[in-house]
């Protein structure tokens, strides 16, 4: 296989670099910085030699770009997949803030990331330039959980007369509410359970099907 560019699909991703990504998520988790890692340091990790790594690709960055990637590709898939096992939309959003509240350095990678793609350097340019490309759509969570919404239509638990756009968007507040109550409980010490249900009674107060219908 020659050189990884991060489209690949994640079942064909070589052993060598899984061992490469998992060595730098795991950096990541620790609080590291993308700009302060080194090959040598990723390699030593993986337990590859340095060498190893530019047979796979050009640069830092673009290892570290890859591997951010498939992360969140990774971390979509299965997500889409587990939510499909659910019966209802109520069990699929309370399980998505299940996820959220095992937190700890996943959740602080999360925000990790979340500034990655929000700020102006090469390496952030890199990885949304990845996200936006056509291979990377179908973990791209406005259609994960699109399709999971309107699976919730089909069985008529969500209304129908709502855009499919403002419904993921929707969701997506919903669950962010929970991420900062999460994410500062420390701080503030809010009542997780509380806002939990609260977030899933919110979301069905607006989309659920016995709601009032849109104009």
């Amino acid at each position: 296989m020659g050189k990884i560019n991060g489209l690949e699909d994640i079942s064909q991703v070589p052993p060598k670099v899984r061992q490469m990504y998992g060595a730098v998520i795991e950096m990541l988790e620790e609080g590291m910085d993308a700009s302060g890692m080194r090959v040598s340091a990723i390699t030593e990790r993986a337990g590859i030699g340095k060498g190893t790594a530019y047979e796979y690709f050009d640069s830092k960055e673009e290892l570290v770009a890859c591997a951010v990637v498939y992360q969140i590709k990774w971390s979509f898939d299965w997500l889409k997949s587990t939510l499909e096992e659910k019966a209802s939309f109520q069990e699929q959003f309370s399980f998505v803030m299940e996820v959220i509240r095992q937190k700890d350095m996943r959740l602080n990678c999360f925000l990790r990331f979340v500034h990655m793609m929000t700020d102006n350097s090469e390496f952030s340019r890199m990885v949304r330039e990845k996200l936006n490309s056509e291979s990377f759509a179908a973990y791209q969570p406005v259609n994960i959980f699109g399709k999971i919404l309107r699976r919730g239509v089909e069985r008529g638990e969500l209304r129908g007369d709502i855009p499919m756009e403002y419904m993921v968007f929707s969701v997506f507040a919903h669950l962010l509410t929970y991420v900062f109550a999460a994410v500062t409980d420390e701080c503030f010490s809010p009542n997780l359970e509380r806002i939990k249900m609260l977030a899933s009674q919110g979301i069905l107060n607006e989309l659920g099907s016995t709601a009032g219908t849109a104009d």
